[in-house]
């Protein structure tokens, strides 16, 4: 599949690949598009967990260069706040720089914020394209996770930035189409950046339509229907509710159990202790890696995404999401989270709740049972939506169409 006129970019994340997020949501994608281009990455790594997972590190070092990745790492720097940041840009402009300059770098690829940051200061001084991964909405995303007072000096200082960086892109990234047209409308019909969707795509060989096997069997999981939730459990994520919803659905189908799969887990087991109405014997806190996810998600009967309402939420995309439908697991949504309520009322694969009340939970249980009357039907439009939405493979095609697009490559059919 390689050519000697290979793109050459350099993909940056402001994340560690040890880390759960590019594990899942950057490599599978470099890996993929390694054949076609020559990729350099550029990551910011903790040093705790290099020093913890120092297997892993040597595992992945041998996994990048075997894909013929050259790995640029750089140490992560938490404090002192906002200092540290900027820190961090200034040493990754330097080594970026070099990067470009020694390997003739022709795009950037910058995932998120502190990348763009990066990626803008080596627009402006050298002759390459810029790709901004958006993420989400810069200024909202610090308001809700870092706790900047939304309209304050740091929220508009970040907007005013944004603004820059979208101007200064070539391409831009965005995972839903409700990001898209908002940015579309705030860019207007004059601007020349093009803007594409890609949501957070999933290996559908590794999540695949398996039946749960020996897991479906053990004890407290045996022929039970099986409500389950995997990943963080951060403010946004709504644990309480979900907790409050399992306890209707539990009502109307007896043989209920909920199955957390988190390494949150402490946090989880804290805020259940607090709940004297749920009966805690139906309630699972496990933890699954990556490997064994799709066999534990496919004990399962119904998946729950619940995200709180916020300006960020239009532009998410659960990676979870896409992993439940892989599976044949029909969902269960909070409304308002990207492009989810769209999909999964278009295919008929879920149930959006309407709101977060007793009545509101009782209601989407019913419907859920409804849809499940033909269990082999939804789940095979459950694994025909994750194929046509979320394949890594359609994912990375997307990619290599942007990249060939920017440098003036024709792309192969």
């Amino acid at each position: 599949m390689a050519n000697d006129a290979r793109t050459r970019v350099l993909y940056m994340t402001y994340l560690g690949i040890l880390e759960p997020i590019p594990k899942s949501q950057v490599l599978p994608y470099l890996f993929e598009l390694s054949g076609e281009a020559e990729i350099h990455l550029l990551s910011f790594e903790k040093k705790w967990l290099m020093k913890r997972e120092a297997g892993e590190l040597k595992r992945m070092e041998d996994q990048l260069r075997e894909k013929g990745i050259v790995w640029h790492r750089l140490t992560y720097h938490k404090h002192p706040l906002l200092l540290s940041s900027l820190l961090d840009i200034f040493l990754g402009t330097v080594v970026s720089l070099s990067v470009t300059v020694r390997h003739k770098i022709s795009i950037i690829h910058a995932r998120s914020n502190i990348p763009i940051a990066i990626g803008y200061i080596i627009k402006s001084v050298m002759p390459v394209k810029l790709l901004y991964d958006r993420r989400g909405i810069m200024g909202e995303d610090h308001t809700e996770h870092s706790g900047w007072k939304k309209g304050g000096y740091l929220y508009r200082l970040a907007t005013w930035f944004e603004r820059r960086a979208i101007g200064k892109s070539d391409a831009i990234v965005v995972l839903t189409q409700k990001a898209n047209d908002r940015l579309g409308k705030e860019v207007g019909p004059k601007s020349t950046v093009s803007i594409d969707t890609i949501p957070c795509c999933i290996d559908l060989g590794l999540f695949n339509y398996e039946d749960g096997g020996d897991l479906k069997a053990q004890p407290g999981l045996a022929g039970k229907f099986v409500f389950i939730y995997s990943g963080s459990v951060g403010t946004y994520n709504l644990l309480n509710e979900m907790f409050d919803f399992f306890k209707e659905a539990a009502s109307l189908i007896p043989n209920a159990r909920f199955l957390i799969l988190t390494q949150n887990r402490d946090a989880v087991v804290d805020s259940l202790a607090r709940r004297t109405d749920i009966d805690k014997d139906k309630i699972n806190v496990s933890y699954a890696s990556q490997e064994m996810l799709p066999s534990f998600l496919s004990t399962a009967d119904a998946g729950l995404v619940f995200r709180r309402t916020s300006p960020t939420a239009i532009a998410a995309s659960p990676t979870k999401f896409g992993e439940y439908l892989a599976c044949g697991l029909p969902v269960i949504s909070t409304p308002k989270i990207g492009d989810l309520e769209d999909i999964i009322n278009s295919n008929r694969i879920g149930v959006v709740l309407t709101g977060y009340g007793k009545d509101d939970y009782r209601e989407a249980v019913k419907r859920l049972l409804s849809l499940l009357e033909d269990r082999d039907a939804v789940r095979r439009r459950c694994r025909k939506a994750a194929e046509e939405i979320f394949s890594l493979e359609r994912g990375a095609r997307k990619y290599l169409g942007i990249y060939n697009r920017l440098t003036g490559v024709r792309q192969r059919p």
